[in-house]
């Protein structure tokens, strides 16, 4: 045989290998024969899988080689689906109330009582009168209470000390401000 021969026929089966895994997409149509056998060196040999799934469900075929002998089956309810009955305790959080694997759904959920540490108001001392007008409140009983306390705002007054000597503060929020002396009570000293 003639090395022309022997050239023809490698490049002949590197063409083969070439479009088969190109076709496979683990090569390009440029890549030469290093580069194909590294990429069939790098395909894993998974033998037979096998893989039970239920209705509904999927299953991933992992990459590699298979031998052909590996079955995916399904399991058919037929009417007699393997149903989960669940109980859960409300949270703060919520929550997702799934069928566990091998179940196909939920026959039932049976929800629990808040408990009691969330149900517990008893400690609030807070009443209408100590929450602003316009804010909403749960009072000690668990009953929503809608808050009266005016809200004045900043408050300013002056007094002259002379015919007005007390500031009247009405009952409520203040933001701050000021109760002044006026001048009045100096210029009628330095008349004295």
């Amino acid at each position: 045989m003639s090395i022309a021969t022997e050239i023809s026929r490698i490049q002949t089966a590197r063409n083969g290998i070439r479009t088969k895994l190109t076709e496979l997409g683990l090569a390009q149509p440029s890549d030469g024969l290093d580069a194909l056998a590294a990429a069939a060196a790098g395909i894993e040999n998974r033998g037979a899988v096998s893989a039970t799934v239920q209705e509904g469900d999927t299953y991933t075929i992992p990459k590699g080689y298979h031998n052909g002998s590996g079955t995916v089956s399904g399991v058919a309810g037929a009417g007699s689906y393997n149903l989960q009955s669940k109980t859960v305790t409300p949270t703060k959080a919520q929550q997702n109330v799934t069928p566990d694997s091998g179940y196909y759904g939920l026959s039932d959920v049976t929800v629990n009582a808040i408990p009691e540490s969330y149900q517990d108001v008893g400690a609030v001392t807070a009443g209408a009168g100590d929450v602003l007008t316009g804010k909403i409140i749960v009072d000690a009983a668990g009953k929503t209470v809608a808050g009266t306390m005016p809200n004045n705002g900043e408050i300013s007054k002056t007094i002259d000390g002379l015919t007005v000597t007390s500031a009247v503060i009405p009952a409520g929020y203040a933001a701050g401000g000021t109760v002044s002396l006026s001048g009045d009570i100096e210029a009628a000293l330095a008349a004295i």
